[in-house]
């Protein structure tokens, strides 16, 4: 019997050694966040990241808005450093081989390669809180209204102006169609769509994803897959998470895992498969807020927040990688500061065939025109050809009035001289 248990105790121990050789690769290939050490916003003050953006062509150069300005990186996030641009920044974005930067007080900022400049031409509001850019158009949302614009060289007005825009997306490329919410306050809608943004102001409320005018305070969109005929989008409003997959027509409210009611700060679809997407949140300035993760364009989700510096997710980028990589941007109530977080996505599924764009053109946009100078008029030489007509009694008057002054100069001259002669001892 002793032999018997003996040889049971060491197949089982061979099995559990088995299961553990098994086990182990899958441990070491699940994914791990990596805090970015370089972007540690400390110091006087509260210090947010607000938004992070990398650059297509190359996923190493980074950017990320924060409440003390823009800092970038080049290799991939893990050094940082602060651009020229030092005021508070809402949200950054690479479109057309530019770099774009919306700022609460200076508009918008651009940088095609030669550093920052501002490109406010057209601008009816400084206070630029949304960006979503595409190969064909910029679009913000500022403190009053839309502006869409071809290349960030001008910007048109797209309606919406008097309402405070929070956030913005693009649907589709090619008509230009659009999706804007704002937080403002609770009114009787808070989502908006345009389907023709380039050439039209009109806006349609959606109420499916808006209930009782909810604040908005997200919206992603992800990639058209091969054969569908419209992208799935997600909306993160005050009273839920909601998403549609027919281009707004219907929407379902989405439950996250574990009852989770924090506020969407932020949504990011994988580039490469939109059935990956990532949403991060707070619970109003209170612990309680995280990251989720859906492995189905948001049908259902699993907390995806396991060694995050914070729970509090103020930014979300999924780059165009394979397999994807995320960052995500937090915030520490108690340090009172803002940093960032890596993760390479190892357990996602892999790229999905992609609709291709019909549009490959910037969308023609004509901004307003500059006021024009008033020209001063250039002095003649020497008073040749000007205009200036001098009357012929001017000559004599100013002769006689030269005359009379000097007389008088004369005589109370000599009158004073007198005075002193006569009060002079004698």
């Amino acid at each position: 019997m002793g032999r018997f248990v003996r040889r049971l105790l060491t197949a089982a121990a061979l099995a559990a050694l088995a299961g553990l050789c098994l086990v182990t690769p899958a441990l070491a290939q699940s994914p791990a966040w990596t805090p970015l050490a370089g972007l540690q916003l400390t110091g006087k003050g509260p210090a947010e990241v607000w938004g992070l953006a990398a650059n297509p062509a190359d996923t190493q150069q980074l950017l990320a808005a924060t409440s003390r300005g823009v800092y970038s990186s080049q290799d991939g996030g893990q050094s940082w450093s602060l651009t020229a641009i030092r005021s508070w920044t809402w949200q950054v974005a690479y479109a057309q081989g530019q770099a774009f930067a919306a700022t609460e007080t200076q508009g918008i900022y651009r940088n095609s390669g030669s550093g920052w400049v501002q490109d406010n031409l057209g601008l009816g509001s400084l206070d630029v809180r949304a960006i979503a850019a595409s190969p064909t158009a910029v679009v913000v949302g500022t403190n009053s209204g839309v502006y869409v614009s071809g290349t960030g060289l001008g910007w048109q007005p797209a309606g919406l102006q008097g309402v405070s825009i929070s956030s913005v997306a693009i649907l589709s490329a090619s008509p230009l169609s659009v999706m804007a919410g704002s937080d403002s306050q609770i009114s009787s809608t808070n989502l908006y769509m345009n389907g023709a943004a380039a050439t039209s102001k009109a806006w349609q409320a959606v109420t499916g994803a808006d209930p009782q005018g909810a604040p908005v305070f997200s919206i992603g969109v992800g990639p058209l897959a091969r054969g569908a005929s419209a992208p799935p989008v997600l909306v993160g409003t005050l009273k839920g998470l909601f998403s549609t997959t027919d281009g707004g027509s219907s929407w379902q409210q989405v439950n996250l895992a574990d009852g989770a009611l924090w506020t969407v700060n932020t949504i990011a679809f994988d580039p490469l498969n939109p059935s990956v997407v990532y949403v991060g949140g707070d619970n109003g300035g209170s612990s309680g807020g995280g990251m989720q993760r859906s492995l189905n364009a948001g049908s259902s989700w699993a907390p995806y927040q396991n060694g995050l510096p914070a729970t509090d997710v103020t930014g979300l980028l999924a780059e165009p990688t394979n397999p994807v990589t995320v960052l995500a941007a937090v915030w520490r109530p108690v340090a009172q500061s803002g940093t960032a977080a890596k993760l390479v996505d190892t357990s996602a599924p892999g790229p999905v065939p992609l609709q291709p764009s019909s549009a490959t053109s910037p969308i023609p946009i004509s901004p307003p025109p500059t006021p024009a100078a008033t020209p001063t008029p250039a002095p003649h030489p020497h008073g040749q050809g000007s205009s200036l007509q001098i009357p012929a009694w001017a000559p004599p008057a100013a002769a006689a009035v030269v005359v009379v002054l000097v007389v008088a100069t004369v005589m109370a001259l000599r009158r004073r001289r007198e005075r002193l002669d006569a009060e002079a001892p004698p």
